[in-house]
């Protein structure tokens, strides 16, 4: 199964992701993000956009290399990773549902609030970024379709892995 965890910048994602796969025996993680990193050090400056989600194929790569772990692979794929654009959650997630991969699309859903401190507490330089952002993502998340919304407000996420657990598991 894919776990895709979708959530805000400082929603948890990370944290849940780690955890998840400690008590997910056999599961792995895969991260997009690698895949829009590698691409804005190989693409040429004047071809740059300022989200690597923007490419088309960014979502065309990242879709086939889950298809390929999918089919190839034996574990659950457990995928942290915000995307809040209704057409590219459309080409990517919708896409392999369609394609009859397994697919549980998780929102950790946290305040607007919660989101600031959370990205203060970074102090990673990020603060600035994601408060530019958040707006944005929290408006388009309600354009969207989850499998399930698991509130994660709390510092201790036992129950948010105990939530996902349970429901994959049905």
């Amino acid at each position: 199964m894919i776990i895709w965890i979708n959530g805000a910048f400082g929603s948890g994602k990370t944290t849940v992701a780690e955890q998840l796969e400690k008590e997910l025996a056999g599961s792995m993680i895969y991260d997009p993000e690698i895949v829009g990193d590698t691409m804005t050090q190989l693409i040429p400056d004047d071809m740059k956009l300022a989200d690597f989600q923007d490419y088309p194929i960014w979502r065309q790569w990242n879709k086939q290399l889950l298809k390929e772990i999918y089919f190839n692979y034996p574990g659950d794929i457990i995928v942290p990773m915000t995307i809040y654009k209704k057409e590219y959650v459309e080409e990517i997630i919708e896409s392999l549902e369609d394609e009859g991969l397994q697919v549980a699309h998780l929102l950790l859903e946290v305040t607007r609030e919660e989101i600031i401190e959370r990205l203060k507490k970074r102090n990673d330089g990020t603060l600035a970024w994601g408060e530019s952002k958040v707006d944005d993502i929290l408006a388009g998340f309600k354009q969207l379709e989850f499998t399930e919304i698991i509130p994660n407000h709390e510092p201790d996420i036992s129950q948010v892995i105990m939530r996902i657990k349970t429901h994959i598991r049905k």
